[in-house]
């Protein structure tokens, strides 16, 4: 560790790491593994959220030991894919020592081998030996999970790789040039589809009361979820995140399971009312410590998702539907939620979770409890 005066204290530390450049720089700029290794003891991360770019900003935020708050916010100094990543840091949390003006973090990522790394760690413009001594003591403890996150990320990798330049897969340039329409794609890539919400987008959203839900495991089977709650229940955190919650359902936990696994979503809202239609696709992490679960009375979880693409869609084949009422089963403070007919099949009483013992049946009729008959 190197120690200087006056408001110049730094922190220094060079590790090899056993994985591929491109997972070393993924471990430190995609939300689902920095959430992973960047907390250090018994703290929990609890959500992550950036925009990918210089001048950008990130927030990470998360419950210590006690289970009290704290986050860590910064803008990006500087970004080199795969070699550099520099961001200014500020602590907000029970720690008074950390509670400093703000520093700075760079990590400089060097290829030695195919499959090894050195990753030098520079943590400086500290306040004085102190918080110095707590980040270095926090930064080694990281940069081991770091290195466990990055060598399974170098492991899957490859089920996930593409030129992200182009908005298109080469599959779908080529069904493009097949059926003529790649100029029409490319012009509609140009004004329906942005890295961010609009005004408009994000006043759209707030009027949905469901939205459509597509994940992906690490085979690549797609998975496509219905989510209902009130009107407004998807929140605009900002521009580029949103933020839902993830009720009481059948346990089987298809989607949560599937951004935990590739962290991929693609979300479709659709308002039948007044026929129109929109895409959010992105990368999502999901945790049942948000804090953000206060606002959702009944949530097990909460799902946030960092946007990458948004654009609407062509409204011609949506039929004109009505809403008659929302769900009775979407959860209220002010409302004791019932209980699903399906709880009370005798053919799932023996495994129910502990808190639904009490609503074993006897019911055997699937259908009809599933409304499906």
């Amino acid at each position: 560790m190197a120690v200087q005066k006056n408001k110049n204290v730094s922190v220094t530390m060079v590790r090899k790491l056993k994985s591929s450049v491109d997972a070393v720089f993924a471990a430190w700029t995609q939300p689902r593994l920095i959430a992973k290794w960047l907390a250090n003891g018994a703290d929990t991360v609890t959500s992550v959220s950036i925009d990918l770019k210089k001048g950008g900003h990130f927030r990470l935020e998360g419950l210590n030991g006690d289970g009290k708050p704290y986050a860590y916010s910064g803008t990006y100094l500087d970004l080199i894919e795969d070699r550099r990543v520099a961001l200014s840091w500020i602590y907000d949390g029970p720690v008074p020592a950390l509670r400093s003006a703000s520093s700075v973090v760079i990590a400089e990522i060097r290829k030695l081998d195919t499959d090894l790394t050195e990753l030098t760690l520079t943590h400086e413009r500290l306040t004085g030996r102190d918080e110095a001594e707590l980040y270095r003591v926090s930064w080694i403890e990281c940069m081991g999970k770091l290195e466990s996150v990055a060598a399974c990320e170098a492991v899957s990798a490859p089920v996930d790789q593409r030129d992200r330049s182009d908005f298109y897969t080469d599959s779908q340039r080529r069904m493009q040039d097949r059926f003529a329409t790649r100029k029409l794609a490319d012009r509609l890539e140009s004004v329906l589809i942005h890295d961010h919400l609009s005004a408009v987008d994000a006043a759209f959203i707030t009027r949905q009361n469901m939205v459509f839900v597509a994940t992906a495991d690490a085979y690549g089977q797609p998975s496509c979820s219905y989510k209902g709650g009130t009107r407004g229940f998807v929140t605009v955190l900002d521009e580029r995140t949103l933020a839902f919650p993830d009720y009481n359902g059948n346990g089987m936990h298809l989607s949560v399971g599937n951004i935990d696994e590739t962290s991929k979503i693609s979300l479709l809202f659709v308002d039948f009312e007044r026929q129109a239609r929109m895409r959010v696709l992105g990368t999502a992490n999901v945790s049942a410590e948000d804090p953000m679960r206060n606002r959702y009375p009944g949530s097990e979880r909460i799902v946030r998702v960092t946007i990458e693409s948004v654009f609407t869609n062509c409204p011609r084949y949506l039929h004109k539907m009505k809403l008659v009422e929302e769900s009775d089963f979407v959860p209220s403070a002010d409302a004791t939620t019932p209980d699903p007919a399906w709880k009370r099949l005798s053919a799932v009483a023996d495994v129910l979770h502990d808190d639904d013992k009490h609503l074993a049946g006897l019911d055997t009729n699937l259908d009809k409890t599933l409304n499906k008959d």
